[in-house]
């Protein structure tokens, strides 16, 4: 028995969806662009740009099959007008090769997380330490890492810890920051910590003296975090079922909102500063900026430490979206590579070792005009 209010109501109910959606598509491309000191709901839906945008490309999909010509063209247009902030977060490139007689270099960016195991606890080892030793990198770069010592290297053997310094004897960071850099050539602190970090400063910056003259300097970040708790956490995951969002949202909903505020408006003066120290440097001087931004591509702070003049690795090396954190079900691209001067990315990819909440981010670079 066919109802005949059913077909009418149902387009009714998708039009409005749709309308939402490709609204919520908009704010999401262009939140990054209005600063989270003035208005903060624009860069939470910043995060989510990579999910709005494909069920915008799901309803399109649908209006097309069901022959409704303007909601189609309405969808397109949503993604034509978004075409310049989703092309960060969905590139369409590949890797590449460097070019004969120039130096190549890999370099490895991770938030470490003090070496915890979170995914398998009762291993008997450090997967971390491990896949540091065997991942053939030059330099690596750490947040959320104190020291060297076995305290911060858990579990790790004696053995274990002397491969790796053996492999990387140069090792730089202040004892005052998690951010720490190992490397196989001689590396030095530049003494441009983050200054108004308080606690805990979000960025440092280094410099490697690979072989040839060639120095390639490097500024680690862990830019300000949500500091939601665990609690918190799960609330935030439950907001994918109607039902637990409902019920949480309602008892956690004030404090969750305004840790989100404070943790972007900081994370802004963060990427202001950092940007300043980015401006010091001459523009041809290879240059990493790397680390845990806590914030995803065309978000405000990555903007602000982008700039005109910085390349990302991974847009320029790679076809489709990225994961980077992985615990509690918040699914996004949080931790960047971006660079200027006489270097090239040749490929970045996304290590799927699962030790931390971060994966590590794995760059291959060369050299093209080193300066001697």
């Amino acid at each position: 028995m066919k109802i005949p209010l059913l077909n009418p109501i149902f387009r009714m109910v998708m039009r409005i969806v749709s309308i939402i959606v490709f609204l919520l598509t908009i704010i999401s491309a262009f939140g990054g662009r209005m600063n989270p000191e003035y208005l903060t709901i624009p860069s939470v839906l910043c995060l989510a740009l990579p999910y709005f945008a494909i069920l915008t490309g799901l309803l399109i999909i649908f209006w097309a099959v069901t022959k409704r010509v303007i909601f189609t063209v309405l969808g397109v247009l949503t993604l034509v007008v978004c075409a310049g902030p989703l092309s960060l977060a969905f590139p369409l490139s590949s890797k590449k090769h460097a070019e004969e007689g120039n130096t190549t270099f890999k370099i490895i960016s991770w938030n470490v997380l003090h070496t915890d195991d979170i995914r398998k606890p009762e291993y008997g080892g450090n997967r971390a330490v491990e896949f540091m030793i065997n991942s053939g990198a030059d330099v690596i770069c750490l947040a959320e890492l104190l020291n060297f010592s076995p305290k911060e290297l858990k579990k790790a053997s004696p053995q274990l810890i002397d491969s790796l310094i053996r492999l990387y004897p140069f090792r730089a960071g202040l004892a005052s920051t998690d951010i720490k850099v190992l490397s196989k050539y001689p590396v030095h602190h530049l003494g441009i910590t983050d200054k108004k970090g308080g606690k805990q400063p979000r960025f440092d910056f280094f410099a490697v003296n690979f072989p040839g003259s060639r120095i390639l300097n490097i500024g680690m970040v862990h830019l300000y975090s949500y500091d939601l708790s665990e609690e918190e956490r799960n609330v935030m995951k439950d907001m994918k079922s109607v039902g637990g969002a409902k019920e949480s949202v309602k008892e956690l909903k004030g404090s969750i909102l305004s840790k989100l505020r404070n943790a972007f408006r900081r994370r802004a003066e963060n990427a202001t500063e950092l940007r300043e120290v980015i401006n010091s440097f001459r523009p041809s001087s290879p240059l990493i900026i790397c680390g845990d931004f806590n914030d995803v591509p065309a978000s405000w702070a990555y903007n602000k430490i982008k700039g005109e003049d910085m390349n990302d690795a991974y847009v320029e090396t790679n076809f489709g979206p990225a994961i980077t954190y992985n615990l509690h079900g918040f699914y996004f691209h949080i931790d960047q590579m971006l660079y200027r001067g006489n270097i090239k990315a040749l490929s970045l990819k996304v290590d799927k070792i699962n030790t931390s909440d971060h994966y590590p981010l794995v760059g291959e670079f060369e050299f093209t005009n080193p300066e001697k």
